[in-house]
């Protein structure tokens, strides 16, 4: 991987381009060995720089930068749950979230690419973003998945980088784009 600031600066710009993270929205975060390299809280993802990126230790510990993402503790709740893993991308997908609103069942499989990529897409009941609550909930449902949809709040797509990661979100977001424009179809 490029340095991990560099990286993540790129990929924080690619979900902006996407339509993933609008504004200061979303945050994304990679672990390497005992770190954290995470968003910073209030700044465009769009205009992101590898400056910009904070660094933590694995107790939330501010070792560089100034304020990370709120979702910290959603992170690093993640990576103690889920070894495995080293990044990390919460995004706010506008298709995802209108599809959790009319209450869907993610656990269907409409298209191909929902066993095949996406595998289990976990569903996450609602708890105030930001909260220790929360990233308990999403910690524990990750147990199971790479995918959650996160209700009324967003999606968090966990991988082994950051390509997987945005990957997933990516994919998340198209199934989920298709699957409106069929129900706005009348086709289910």
């Amino acid at each position: 991987m490029k340095f991990p600031r560099t990286a993540m600066a790129e990929f924080a710009r690619k979900a902006g381009d996407e339509g993933l993270m609008v504004g200061t929205e979303g945050n994304l975060s990679v672990r390497v060995k005992d770190k954290v390299y995470i968003t910073p809280s209030g700044v465009f993802k769009k205009e992101l720089s590898p400056q910009d990126i904070v660094v933590l230790d694995l107790e939330g510990n501010v070792l560089e930068g100034r304020n990370p993402s709120s979702e910290y503790r959603m992170h690093l709740a993640l990576y103690e749950a889920r070894e495995d893993i080293t990044a990390i991308i919460h995004a706010h997908p506008p298709y995802t979230l209108a599809l959790d609103l009319t209450g869907e069942d993610f656990s269907r499989d409409y298209l191909a690419e929902m066993p095949m990529i996406l595998r289990k897409i976990s569903r996450v009941p609602y708890r105030e973003p930001g909260t220790e609550e929360l990233a308990q909930e999403v910690a524990k449902a990750a147990k199971e998945t790479n995918v959650l949809v996160l209700e009324r709040h967003g999606a968090v797509t966990l991988g082994k980088s950051l390509s997987q990661a945005l990957n997933l979100m990516l994919v998340l977001e198209k199934v989920c784009k298709v699957i409106l424009l069929a129900k706005t179809c009348k086709a289910f």
